[in-house]
């Protein structure tokens, strides 16, 4: 089948769905629609959940930083900080905070928290990285914490930007599963319920930030696109997360499409133990053969970016300048040399369109390519022990930093669970550690200039497209624009 027909008919394959039509009344309640049912809100517990559950987390709760559009640590509950040696961090903390039940935010509450995600049996789901680089925190001023870490850590901030805080008074009177069923935090909205696949919030008055727009938020889940679709469309939802880029052309009248920039890198990735791809021209050859921007203008509408490197333009570490992989389908037969080369590509059900259209690219430059659809954990179980050949799957990197690729996916030392390609390169050890070991944005970048160079030349991924997020709103909704890292700030958003 010829490569444009395989988009073709994939690309009608992301997504479809049954629209109705009904007005929606201006008032001061904002209904979202996720695809996915929320997790424990608890900040000290597992499973922390994803996009949708950090969506809710963030009306109840604030951070010591926040991330801003372009994935940058910015101050919130921290209104400033300094470092000192590289391993001594000063946070200077706001004085005007307090939280939902009165409860006083400063430096000790702040403590607490950081304590409780550092003792050897915490349940929080950054236990474990930030365990690995904080070796103290004390209380300097009523208002000012001091943190001080085994060696530099450039990426301390990121790593904290993702830690709601707790109130310690109230979270020790009703302990994990209490704190779950009634969580308390100092963020713009205060939690009213749980029940089902719906999370109800009201307007927190006393917000250190000023009082939000909307008196309510309710956070229902409704997993079928086409029933997110159709609750916008009649006026029962006003947010619709999740958007496929094939329905954007069906979000007018009383909705409309807006987008955010996307944290989520779409790869093949290659078991460089297992032939063929214990070669690297055949990996190469791999990389030559796929048209990003054919990938980008018939699979994604447009709605995409093209990725040359294991990175996308707002991570840091991302080398614009860099050659990076290009589409060459005579190269790509040239590494070949003239030998039909058969490959079987993994892919869940999710990425079963993007594989299929990577299959055909990889058809025409010789390749016998099949794809296997496999059930979500076994997917998972096979990849992490090395096993597939190959498979076709993403990476969120709302971090914006180099180092969430590298140390889960090419760094030697990355844990036994994480075996994906079984990629293994000594100079790439040696410059990820270099890059670890400084907090100098400048010599950091350096060294990830040549991390990405092995990486393109190596080449155990061979990146795809880095989509962006479509989310669908009423036509009638202001004050809101979709970030990035999936946080929803909507203290400004409003139906007129």
């Amino acid at each position: 089948m010829r490569i444009g027909a395989v988009l073709l008919a994939a690309s009608l394959l992301l997504g479809s769905g049954l629209l109705g039509s009904s007005a929606q009344a201006a008032d001061d309640r904002l209904v979202i629609g996720q695809a996915d049912k929320p997790a424990l809100l608890n900040p000290l517990q597992v499973p922390a959940g994803g996009r949708e559950t950090r969506a809710i987390k963030r009306q109840i709760f604030d951070a010591l930083v926040v991330q801003n559009n372009e994935l940058q640590p910015q101050p919130q509950l921290a209104s400033s900080w300094t470092v000192a040696d590289e391993t001594k961090w000063t946070f200077t903390l706001r004085d005007d905070v307090k939280f939902h039940n009165g409860e006083p935010f400063n430096a000790e509450a702040a403590k607490f928290n950081l304590d409780m995600i550092l003792a050897p049996d915490s349940k929080a789901s950054w236990h474990s990285q930030l365990s690995s680089i904080i070796e103290s925190v004390e209380v300097s001023g009523e208002y000012e914490l001091k943190v001080t870490t085994f060696k530099p850590a450039p990426t301390l901030l990121v790593m904290i930007a993702f830690q709601e805080i707790v109130p310690p008074k109230y979270y020790q009177e009703v302990g994990a599963d209490g704190f779950e069923a009634a969580p308390i935090g100092t963020g713009p909205f205060e939690f009213v319920s749980r029940d089902g696949s719906t999370v109800t919030v009201k307007r927190n008055e006393s917000y250190w930030g000023g009082p939000a727009v909307a008196a309510e938020l309710v956070f229902r889940t409704i997993p079928e696109v086409s029933s997110r679709i159709a609750a916008l469309k009649a006026g029962e939802i006003n947010i619709a997360d999740k958007v496929p880029s094939d329905l954007q052309g069906e979000l007018t009248g009383n909705a409309k499409a807006v987008l955010a920039t996307g944290t989520r890198i779409y790869f093949l990735a290659m078991n460089v133990d297992q032939p063929p791809f214990d070669n690297p021209d055949v990996r190469r050859a791999v990389a030559a053969a796929v048209d990003r921007d054919l990938l980008v203008s018939a699979l994604y509408r447009g709605n995409a970016r093209p990725l040359n490197q294991p990175a996308f333009p707002e991570m840091f570490g991302h080398q614009p300048s860099a050659d990076g992989f290009k589409y060459d389908l005579d190269a790509a037969k040239a590494g070949l040399a003239g030998a039909t080369v058969p490959v079987k590509i993994d892919v869940r059900q999710a990425d079963l369109v993007l594989a299929q259209a990577t299959q055909g690219f990889l058809s025409a430059a010789g390749f016998n390519a099949e794809v296997q659809l496999v059930e979500d954990a076994a997917f998972d179980e096979s990849i992490q022990a090395g096993r597939s050949q190959a498979y076709v799957s993403s990476w969120g990197v709302a971090e914006g930093d180099l180092d969430a690729i590298l140390s889960r996916h090419f760094w030697s030392g990355r844990a036994a669970t994480s075996s994906f390609t079984n990629y293994k390169n000594e100079e790439l050890d040696r410059l990820f550690s270099a890059a670890r070991a400084t907090t100098d944005r400048q010599e950091r970048a350096k060294l990830y200039a040549d991390v990405i160079a092995i990486l393109v030349k190596d080449a155990p991924w061979a990146t795809l497209v880095n989509p962006s997020e479509i989310y669908g709103v009423s036509a009638n909704l202001t004050g809101w624009t979709p970030q990035a890292t999936g946080i929803y700030f909507l203290t400004t958003a409003t139906l007129q």
